[in-house]
């Protein structure tokens, strides 16, 4: 249980900074997602992209494509 809740600290804590850096945090869901909208190329910078440990995977969508309901 309190390794759930440390991640989950750490989860928000990462999302808090992006929005101070002016990314748009659209939801903040599981400890493993948090959905944001930025402009092409530029990622929160408190996240690192990849697929190791410590990085996150970044998912890109089109205008009009539903991110919110039935995703994986």
């Amino acid at each position: 249980m309190s390794m759930v809740a440390e991640a989950s600290v750490r989860h928000w804590t990462v999302a808090f900074k992006a929005v101070q850096e002016d990314h748009t945090l659209i939801e903040l869901r599981n400890v493993d997602q948090a959905i944001f909208w930025t402009p092409p190329g530029t990622p929160p910078s408190t996240y690192r992209i990849g697929t190791g440990f410590g990085e996150v995977k970044s998912k890109f969508v089109q205008a009009g494509e539903t991110i919110l309901e039935g995703d994986d």
